[in-house]
């Protein structure tokens, strides 16, 4: 009897331990993740995640009220890859632009608050990068820098199921495109490649989009017929996997119906889609 006990006894403290050793770790992967990444940003935040963006039109936003000269604040957070935030304050006011870092929540950085006085600030965009320069700022030229070079990653592919009944079909991985003419007719392309600048764009859009982070998303709708999304991301050794309707109208579920609209308005711009027949019918 005393066996059968202490053998319970181990049993259930190591189910304990193991079930304590399942946290969420960062990139590093030797530490929890922190916890402010998985938050949504306030409507005056934009985040920076290890290459990806949350709310950059409040950037872009920004950017176009210092060149209009009005008067205007923003924070830039950005995340090492240790998880640990660095502040960015952006302030416009009377012509001056001011610019507060403070690192004193980096673990490994100089644990201070440093301050800068700038002319401006602008947007430039190319194919493989997009750059926010500061003007005029000694010692800080570039507030940030975006690349979205897929010929700097391993592997990118991605697959998008869309529309009514999800008939339309975009695979790069296959190279396989598929259009839904709503007359219960489909065309298909069987060898369909995007061009680089196309790729470069789209993944653009993702990063923009911070594809890589926590979404929840709903399939749910409540009207018919309705559209749905089904989208698998292939980024070198990773995968991704999101579902939802056209009647999601959270946040998340918004942000992710943008960027299918922007890969859409790509798409449409592409040679071999444009030889394709027209739709010929309407879902009612």
């Amino acid at each position: 009897m005393f066996k059968k006990i202490t053998s319970l006894v181990l049993i259930t403290f190591l189910t304990v331990f193991i079930s304590g050793c399942g946290v969420n770790k960062d990139v590093a992967g030797d530490k929890p993740t922190n916890s402010g990444q998985n938050k949504k940003p306030a409507s005056n935040e934009v985040k920076e995640i290890h290459g990806m963006m949350e709310n950059v039109e409040r950037l872009n936003l920004f950017v176009e009220h210092v060149q209009t000269g009005k008067d205007d604040k923003v924070r830039l957070t950005r995340y090492t890859i240790e998880g640990d935030p660095i502040y960015h304050d952006l302030a416009y006011h009377d012509s001056k632009l001011t610019i507060k870092i403070d690192t004193t929540e980096d673990k490994f950085g100089q644990g201070e608050v440093t301050a800068y006085v700038c002319k401006g600030i602008q947007k430039q965009e190319s194919e493989t990068e997009t750059k926010y320069i500061l003007e005029e700022c000694p010692g800080l030229p570039d507030l940030l820098t975006i690349s979205h070079d897929v010929d700097k990653e391993d592997y990118f592919a991605f697959e998008l199921k869309y529309g009514v009944g999800k008939q339309n079909v975009i695979n790069t991985k296959e190279q396989k495109l598929i259009k839904d003419l709503q007359n219960g007719e489909t065309v298909a392309v069987s060898d369909f490649q995007f061009s680089k600048k196309e790729m470069n764009a789209i993944y653009k859009q993702m990063l923009f989009s911070n594809y890589l982070g926590e979404k929840k998303l709903s399939k749910e709708c409540n009207q018919k017929p309705f559209k749905s999304y089904e989208m698998n991301v292939w980024i070198n050794s990773g995968e991704r996997h999101f579902e939802w309707s056209e009647c999601d109208k959270s946040n998340d579920g918004q942000e992710m119906s943008g960027l299918v609209a922007n890969i859409l308005e790509i798409l449409k711009k592409n040679s071999t889609y444009q030889t394709l027949p027209e739709v010929k019918g309407q879902y009612e």
